[in-house]
């Protein structure tokens, strides 16, 4: 019966799971209680029940972690089983989402899933959606269990594309390549619109196993390009350990041999002379160094910066870079040299006419000052700061999401350095109502919104304190 084989493939997953923790709940075993509850009663509902007090449970007590992605995907088939299949799928959908919070998700425990959604789907009359999940997984569970389990997939996928009506039906299967570079292409336009929840699960989807006939450059430029896009969006949530990890998985498919990510590598020769790769390249080192910065990592930093320097061809690149070097100098309270190599990217973007970012560098040139001065709340490092956040927000006004960070850095760094609201507030004014126009214009888009709060938890204390310093009404 297909619900036993399910409950059998969960139960040997629950072995490797290892030993839990007393005081916590233990998904695996909660896994193999329902696979014997099921065994002894043959019950769905007693099953389900089980599923969710477990999760209801869990995330009560915080203790909701990715390997709670096994009971996602037993949850989501013994629903689908029970005639549900509208619930399945969007309990498939939550077990994505919460398995790609893992530091290295489980790759085994994401195909399965996936499985569960294409059956969801399929059961839904959503045969083309349910077609497309179903291909590129046969070829992961092909790798992973044998091509007997790869056939029997995509012989599922071919009986679905007979039920399918209108122009849907009777077509062949998507060329898996093909399928893969459209989720990409979804998963950057989803990234752009700053929907970084649907981008990762799309990026995740668009990873191809190796030994499957495709050629192996193309397959590692895929699922690089997949890896940078999954390490930036975890970067825009502000989860930069993640974004590490998921960018230097992407670096390890750039370099020619294993990379310590401490030192400059050799790279692959393909990302020396091809110019898809060599974009490609500098947008995972340039990120990886950005991301690094904000872990304190300072020595992966400076490596991936220089890398990324022998590939910035284009003026925005190159002020990045700048920009790059001059913030981990930050970091490192090298305030003096942090400033001149500000003064150096101002002078990059005005010769290339930028002046959002020439405005920008002048900002930071402000910071760095202040950050070196005595903190005089009425001096003049401050008030060159206000002019400078003041000048970078207007010609920045047009993107929100950076008119609001110059606002509220600007306000942090005043108050931190000076110990003092007052000065600070008109900054923080204009600032709280950027930050309360973004969260509405983002109001579908959670992980982004939550991304947001977080980063601005710190300003809005700041804003409090000084609405209440400050008497202001």
């Amino acid at each position: 019966m297909k619900t036993v084989l399910r409950f059998i493939a969960a139960s040997l997953l629950s072995l490797q799971a290892g030993v839990a923790l007393a005081d916590r709940i233990d998904p695996f075993a909660v896994a193999e209680k329902a696979a014997e509850a099921y065994r002894k009663n043959d019950s769905y509902p007693e099953v389900r029940g089980m599923f969710s007090e477990a999760l209801r449970d869990a995330r009560r007590r915080g203790e909701l972690t990715p390997d709670f992605a096994i009971i996602y995907a037993m949850y989501a088939d013994t629903t689908r089983f029970d005639g549900n299949p509208a619930f399945a799928l969007q309990l498939a959908d939550e077990g994505l989402s919460l398995l790609l919070g893992a530091q290295q998700p489980d790759a085994d425990m994401k195909n399965s899933l996936l499985v569960s959604r294409a059956y969801a789907l399929a059961d839904l009359g959503r045969y083309k959606e349910a077609i497309e999940t179903m291909t590129i997984t046969a070829l992961w569970m092909g790798e992973r269990f044998g091509e007997a389990q790869r056939k029997q997939l995509e012989d599922q996928a071919r009986s679905w594309a007979k039920s399918a009506t209108g122009a849907d039906a009777g077509q062949a299967l998507p060329s898996a390549a093909e399928l893969a570079l459209d989720l990409a292409g979804k998963a950057d336009q989803a990234l752009a619109a700053g929907n970084t929840e649907l981008a990762l699960t799309f990026a995740s989807r668009a990873m191809l196993p190796g030994d499957t006939g495709l050629a192996g450059d193309d397959v590692d430029f895929q699922n690089a390009h997949c890896q940078s896009i999954s390490g930036t969006a975890y970067a825009f949530e502000g989860r930069n350990t993640l974004a590490v990890t998921a960018l230097r998985r992407a670096a390890d498919l750039l370099v020619a041999s294993p990379w310590d990510g401490q030192s400059k590598p050799k790279l692959r020769d393909l990302a020396l002379t091809d110019a898809g790769w060599r974009r490609l390249t500098w947008s995972v080192f340039s990120r990886l160094a950005a991301a690094a910065v904000a872990t304190g990592d300072r020595q992966a930093a400076a490596a991936a910066i220089d890398i990324a320097s022998d590939f910035a061809a284009t003026p925005e690149q190159r002020f990045a870079l700048l920009s790059q070097q001059a913030g981990l100098a930050f970091s490192s309270g090298d305030y003096r040299r942090a400033e001149e190599t500000f003064r150096k990217s101002e002078a990059d973007a005005a010769l290339s006419g930028d002046a959002v970012n020439a405005a920008l560098s002048r900002f930071y040139v402000a910071i760095a000052v202040l950050a070196r001065g005595d903190g005089a709340p009425d001096g003049p490092a401050v008030r060159d700061l206000l002019q400078a956040a003041t000048a970078a927000a207007d010609v920045a006004r047009d993107d929100p999401q950076v008119t609001e960070y110059v606002l509220a850095t600007a306000v942090r760094m005043i108050v931190t350095k000076t110990n003092g609201h007052e000065a600070a507030m008109p900054l923080a004014r204009r600032a709280y109502d950027i930050f309360r126009q973004r969260q509405t214009a983002m109001a579908n888009y959670d992980a982004g919104q939550e991304a947001s709060r977080r980063d601005g938890r710190r300003f809005l204390e700041i804003f409090i304190a000084g609405q209440y310093e400050t008497g202001a009404k």
